[in-house]
């Protein structure tokens, strides 16, 4: 019995031992510090181009806002120069009065991604969508067609590989 007895004391002591010496806190290492640099985040950027067709002022503001938002962003290259011959996304963008008598109310758009290998190739055509913009909607409606952009980017990336 007192074999059990001093068998079990052993063991507690060990035991407390151990917590006691997890317990205490670790010595800093003196290695190097680490650099604080930020990751970069994201490693793809999108060379694109917007392209404008029809005289609404709606949808010229809204040309103008993408362009910005693209000029704005990491992940695109907004293609300022038309003779670059370099992989590219194409935004075709076409937009009209809602209605004619009141050209400020609405306007009705069409966009289209279009996929071009460079100058003077056939573009393929990656997505599209048509639907209807007032100035109220304009900004919410800009976030989205960006927002897509990225999408169909990211979707057809290995075509800027």
């Amino acid at each position: 019995m007192k074999k059990l007895f001093g068998a079990l004391a052993f063991i507690c002591v060990l035991a407390l031992a151990g917590t006691a010496l997890a317990a205490t806190p670790a010595a800093p290492q003196a290695g190097k510090p680490v650099q604080d640099k930020p990751e970069k985040g994201v490693d793809r950027v999108t060379l694109i181009s917007v392209q404008i067709e029809g005289d609404d002022s709606i949808g010229a503001r809204l040309s103008t806002k993408l362009k910005e938002r693209f000029n704005q962003s990491n992940l695109f290259t907004l293609n300022a120069d038309e003779e670059k011959d370099a992989p590219e996304l194409r935004l075709l963008l076409s937009t009209a009065p809602e209605f004619k008598d009141r050209p400020n109310v609405g306007s009705v758009y069409s966009v289209c991604w279009v996929f071009s290998q460079g100058k003077g190739y056939l573009g393929y055509l990656l997505a599209r969508e048509v639907g209807t913009i007032n100035y109220d909607d304009l900004d919410a409606k800009v976030d989205k067609l960006v927002e897509r952009t990225d999408a169909i980017a990211a979707k057809y990336g290995n075509l800027w590989k």
